[in-house]
């Protein structure tokens, strides 16, 4: 991440992503609904869900192989923070 004076709060992470058409078809649809662009909606949409507890949770009962890499969001000061428990040792992100 790029930090230094004058970024005014400009988000400078991308990460790109590939739909399919049916999901394109929607995510465009939905943009138009709530008159913002798709890349905007994306993104919202992206930070929306990590900030989820519900939407980690249910994606690592899903998709997590290693336990030792399994994140626990705790909600810490109003805010979702991710702690990583290894053979004891908690490292909060």
């Amino acid at each position: 991440m790029i930090e230094g004076k004058g970024l005014g709060g400009k988000k400078v992470n991308r990460v790109n992503v590939s739909l399919s058409n049916e999901f394109n078809r929607k995510l465009n649809r939905l943009a138009t609904a709530c008159n913002m662009r798709p890349t905007t909606l994306a993104g919202l949409l992206v930070e929306r869900c990590l900030d989820s507890a519900e939407v980690i949770v249910e994606l690592q009962k899903q998709y997590c192989l290693h336990s030792a890499y399994k994140i626990m969001p705790v909600k810490r000061n109003g805010e979702l923070s991710y702690l990583l428990n290894d053979n004891g040792r908690e490292d909060v992100w």
